[in-house]
């Protein structure tokens, strides 16, 4: 039952947003400013240009520390293409973000952010972790999708590889 749930979210959210073409495409991220654990700074420009998956997670999320492997792997999918992913760390001490990634080494292969005072997860509306965004390379949200699951949903695998074949 909790799968149908998560299937009927994920279409209705995709319906919601009007599809990956370019003239129903969802909306715009709006500014933001934040830093890697490495000190990057990162903005809503860096997603112009390619599709990227956002991923906001918090350390303590049972159900993040099972997606962040997947994540890993479509990572290591996507090597070579015009794609990225951003793990946005929230709802969490910065240092148990950091312990955790400094603990699981091999489950990042993608920038780690940090959302101080929790202000860019308000601004997407995220209220439970994990929550996903996959936007397209104009930067506008194509698919919202809360929970795990994602990264083998074959809606979100189809989906995926026609944004990787926009023009």
């Amino acid at each position: 039952m909790k799968n149908i749930l998560y299937v009927v979210g994920f279409i209705i959210g995709i319906g919601l947003l009007g599809g990956i073409n370019g003239e129903a495409s969802g909306p715009k991220v709006s500014s933001f400013e934040l830093h890697s654990l490495d000190g990057k700074t990162y903005t809503e420009q860096n997603l112009i240009g390619q599709p990227t998956l956002l991923m906001f997670w918090a350390s303590w999320c049972h159900v993040c520390q099972g997606e962040l492997p997947k994540v890993h792997g479509l990572q290591e999918q996507m090597k070579g293409k015009t794609f990225q992913i951003l793990a946005i760390g929230f709802a969490d001490p910065e240092a148990n973000i950091r312990d955790y990634v400094a603990s699981h080494p091999t489950h990042f292969n993608f920038p780690v952010l940090y959302d101080t005072g929790d202000r860019v997860a308000s601004q997407f509306g995220v209220r439970s972790t994990p929550t996903f965004f996959l936007l397209n390379k104009n930067g506008e949200i194509v698919i919202p999708y809360r929970g795990g699951g994602l990264v083998e949903h074959p809606e979100f695998q189809g989906i995926l590889r026609e944004l990787l074949n926009e023009g």
